[in-house]
């Protein structure tokens, strides 16, 4: 699987197609998740929400009829994206509809004769189509070639995280395959249910967490930051209030050899990878001008037996994690477990740490500096990724802050930068990369120091 952007992505020329969904019959209300309504709250702010997207490859032109099918089973298996949100004097409305009451409809979007036609065609119509507000919030797209031709089912966050787009492509590709070739549909593992999800936990009482030492830990971290969120601490030429024009970058930032170096430096550390890539980050700022901690916030995932691996919907939650700029053996064990408190803070709602915080968050930036990881190697479809040419794809949107998002394949570390479109933060940017990429070098190839 690899991770880009829509601004960076390079699909061939084609025949666009997309699908218009509607409901056709009334729903029946369901509840929202605290991300679904935090996300929501910025679309009525004004802000440009953002949407994420799958892309996998096929053999030979779209054959409509099948892919439709294949749509149309997939929507049938996960709850996400059947729900729609309507606004309404007290607050967005969610509602779920049936599949099968769904009108799909099918039309020629454009035909560009250029790589830079077709990237644009994409990203008008999967920001046109994937709005939170109105059903459906998710657009699908194919470019029909005679040779190989590409699917793309793009999402607004509203429905999906990262780790959906892995699932959408191994079972939509499955899904298309088994119904093209006139097999029926195939038999998928069983698929988790968001709705269920959401509704169990708005059913659950709430659950009393004063005097737990995970929301205390949440407290200390934003006593220690004068109540505001993380922000990247280097200069980027933006300035406070401001917001500019996104900018991307997609590097390679260890191959595979240095990746298993990483992974064993992280085993004699009684560490992990994501730490380990932390630590080597937080040393990078250091050495250009930042301080001895890195503090960042970190999406983790909330999928559990409940929702299984084979889940679309919006699993995550965010926590803090401070980092110490120090790569030698004891300071790669300290990232582990700060790593480790980090996600544990993850079983305490969000909502809660909000509420029982004793001065409200002050954010300084819209955006807040966050770095994800996800290692697509454990994901449904690992082992078909390439062959399928499996891509997931952001929006592109405006930006006051650097975000990173670190992926794991067979191949090794990838790094996707969202960063504001200056000068300034393109130099930080590009040369943080080259000192980090150094700094993972230094700790996969050689015995680390005891000390220091």
């Amino acid at each position: 699987m690899r991770i880009t952007t829509a601004d960076l992505w390079s699909p061939e020329p084609g025949r666009l197609l997309r699908w218009d969904v509607t409901a056709t019959a009334p729903g029946r209300p369901v509840p929202l998740s605290l991300n679904q309504r935090n996300h929501l709250a910025v679309a009525d702010a004004g802000e440009a929400t953002v949407w994420l997207a799958a892309a996998f490859d096929v053999d030979g032109p779209i054959d409509v009829t099948a892919l439709e099918r294949a749509l149309q089973a997939f929507v049938a298996r996960h709850s996400s994206l059947q729900i729609g949100v309507e606004r309404t004097e007290e607050g967005p409305v969610a509602t779920r509809y049936e599949p099968g009451t769904l009108r799909w409809l099918v039309r020629e979007e454009a035909h560009p004769d250029a790589v830079a036609g077709m990237r644009a065609a994409v990203a008008h119509a999967l920001t046109e189509g994937c709005q939170p507000y109105g059903y459906a919030a998710f657009t699908p797209l194919a470019i029909s070639r005679r040779q190989r031709s590409t699917v793309v089912l793009g999402m607004d966050h509203l429905l999906a995280d990262a780790y959906s787009t892995a699932v959408v492509v191994d079972e939509l590709a499955e899904l298309y395959a088994a119904f093209r070739d006139g097999r029926g549909q195939p038999e998928l593992p069983p698929a988790g249910c968001f709705a269920a999800s959401v509704a169990a936990d708005a059913d659950q009482p709430v659950e009393v967490w004063h005097d737990d030492q995970r929301l205390r830990a949440w407290h200390d971290f934003a006593r220690e930051r004068d109540f505001t969120l993380p922000t990247f601490p280097l200069g980027l030429g933006v300035e406070p209030g401001e917001r500019v024009a996104q900018a991307s970058r997609v590097v390679e930032l260890a191959d595979a050899v240095t990746t298993d170096g990483l992974a064993v430096a992280a085993r004699a550390a009684s560490s992990s990878t994501y730490a380990v890539v932390l630590a080597a980050l937080a040393t990078a700022v250091r050495d250009l001008g930042g301080p001895e901690r890195l503090d960042l916030l970190a999406p983790v995932q909330t999928r559990g037996e409940r929702a299984g691996e084979r889940a679309v919907g919006w699993y995550t939650t965010t926590v803090p994690v401070g980092i110490a700029a120090d790569i030698s053996r004891p300071g790669l064990a300290a990232a582990g477990e700060s790593v480790r408190r980090g996600v544990g803070l993850g079983d305490v709602p969000l909502d809660q740490v909000i509420a029982t915080l004793p001065e409200p968050l002050r954010p300084l930036r819209r955006d807040v500096f966050q770095v994800s990881w996800i290692d697509y190697r454990h994901l449904p479809g690992a082992r078909q990724a390439d062959a399928r040419n499996a891509h997931h794809l952001s929006a592109t949107t405006l930006a006051d802050d650097l975000q990173l998002w670190v992926a794991r394949t067979d191949a090794g570390l990838t790094a996707r930068v969202r960063r504001p479109s200056t000068e300034t933060a393109r130099e930080v940017s590009d040369t943080l990369l080259d000192v980090w990429r150094g700094r993972l070098q230094q700790i996969a190839s050689r015995e680390l120091a005891p000390a220091g």
